[in-house]
């Protein structure tokens, strides 16, 4: 639980509380009980809210009550006045004031109820105010480490007011930033050369965290200290930082983000899951939800310059490009029909909005994938799960590989061989429903100009197409290819 100080708490006019001690400055939990002894029922850092009434006929036992309290790491007493006693009793005062305990008194007016809730409100407005500064320093990190290792720790130092290091097994500190006189370079030496530590394990000495990392024999530790004790949220942004150096450490690269974008969708495909992968993905978002777009091109020229003028405008996109397709991630809310400007006429787009990062699986690309190639040339659609995702389970998939070589892939070579459009126009017809002016107005050409490419089609691969059993037979293909 968040820590209230007794300050904020006295200073809460509606309540009227008045201070008799002043003691400990906070405290994270509140019970209220009547137990002579009620240490078992408590926990460190307690506010303990009572009325004495076990103690009317015996007021110096508030001796040994507060004694007892104070050992069990209780920080505080609010008691109650107006039923069992008239004011605090002077023997609690003495007490008190003998072992560090905050003392005040609440007026019979006040329930304890009232100071529960409100103590309540406010943990949780504390919880919710850490909880949103926690993703917006995940977000600030996830910037920085598109800068590099030294930008990261920077930024890392930062946000941490603390001193941060990262270091090889070698002994070598590639990066480091020093805070209020304190380094944590030794730190990360020490736990980088700690062979027997396992990589991905952290260590807290409360005010010193060190985290490793390392993949293909290669081994890193990331270092953080500071002079207060780190926190949960603290904790938790140190394992993110940790992730974030592991991508950029075993790809130092100068296009990071791109080989971490690909590497991340490979990652996530083949069902890894690890710290590091989490980190990723937190450079596009760091609530976890995303834009997945599975796009197609008429032409591998068309797809290139399609990933390149999405990688301008949202430089936080992730890519994994095919020849002719590229699966792409992007930032909630940004994949729509404007980010492809002038190329969006040369695609076929399928779109899944707002969804969370961690439920992209093979399956799901498989029909992402269908359903783009399902598509007329020069559509962006919301993601259609009705897609034959069936084609591309490994038993159909061999069934189908034959007849595929005999297909659309001899028409998909001789386009690349002799600069033709066979396949596109194969596609574009039989999406329109077998009707030659759909694919015309759809590839931008004469109805004569479809029919001739049509009539290619069915030399070099020797189907009929006026029969619709072949027609379907070849949509599948064409759609799977």
């Amino acid at each position: 639980m968040r820590e209230i100080s007794f300050r904020w708490l006295l200073n809460q006019r509606s309540l009227n509380l008045r201070s008799i001690v002043a003691g400990s400055a906070s405290f994270s939990t509140i019970h209220a009980s009547e137990l002579a002894d009620p240490t078992e029922f408590t926990s460190p850092g307690a506010l303990m809210l009572t009325l004495g009434l076990v103690f009317r006929d015996d007021p110096e036992g508030f001796e040994h009550y507060a004694a007892a309290l104070a050992a069990a790491g209780v920080h505080g007493i609010g008691f109650g006045t107006g039923l069992a006693f008239a004011e605090v009793p002077p023997v609690l005062t003495r007490a008190c004031s003998q072992h560090h305990l905050t003392l005040f008194e609440i007026p019979r007016a006040t329930r304890f109820v009232s100071i529960t809730t409100a103590v309540a409100q406010e943990q949780a407005r504390l919880e919710n105010n850490a909880h949103f500064t926690f993703h917006r320093q995940q977000e600030r990190l996830n910037h920085a480490a598109v800068s590099g290792i030294q930008a990261l720790i920077d930024e890392a130092s930062n946000q941490l007011s603390a001193a941060v290091a990262v270091a090889s097994s070698s002994g070598a500190v590639l990066s480091q930033r020093d805070a209020e006189q304190l380094s944590a370079a030794s730190a990360a030496v020490e736990a980088a050369e700690q062979t027997g530590r396992g990589t991905g394990t952290s260590t807290s000495t409360g005010a010193t965290i060190t985290s490793t990392f390392g993949s293909a024999g290669r081994r890193w530790a990331v270092a953080a200290r500071r002079t207060e004790k780190f926190d949960s949220y603290s904790r938790a942004l140190i394992r993110h930082l940790s992730g974030l150096a592991s991508l950029l450490l075993d790809h130092p690269d100068g296009n990071n983000h791109a080989i971490l974008g690909a590497l991340a969708l490979d990652a996530q495909l083949a069902g890894v899951d690890s710290p590091a992968l989490h980190a990723a993905f937190h450079l596009i978002d760091s609530h976890d939800l995303v834009d997945v777009l599975y796009v197609t091109a008429s032409t591998p020229s068309r797809l290139a310059r399609t990933v390149s003028e999405i990688g301008k405008t949202e430089p936080h996109s992730f890519v994994r490009p095919e020849q002719d397709s590229a699966l792409l991630m992007l930032p909630p809310g940004t994949a729509t029909s404007h980010l492809f400007k002038k190329q969006s006429r040369y695609l076929r787009v399928s779109a899944l909005r707002g969804v969370a990062w961690q439920e992209l699986n093979p399956a799901l690309l498989s029909s992402l994938q269908s359903h783009a190639r399902s598509l007329p040339l020069g559509t962006v659609a919301a993601f259609d799960s009705a897609a034959p995702t069936w084609l591309a389970e490994p038993g159909v998939s061999e069934a189908l590989g034959a007849r595929r070589a005999a297909t659309v892939s001899r028409l998909a070579a001789h386009d690349v061989q002799r600069n033709t459009e066979l396949l596109a126009t194969l596609r574009a017809f039989l999406v329109g429903n077998a009707n030659l002016a759909t694919a015309a107005a759809e590839l931008g050409v004469h109805r004569h100009t479809v029919r001739a490419r049509l009539d290619k089609v069915e030399n070099l691969c020797g189907v009929d197409l006026s029969n619709p059993v072949t027609r379907a037979e070849l949509l599948l293909l064409s759609i799977d290819s």
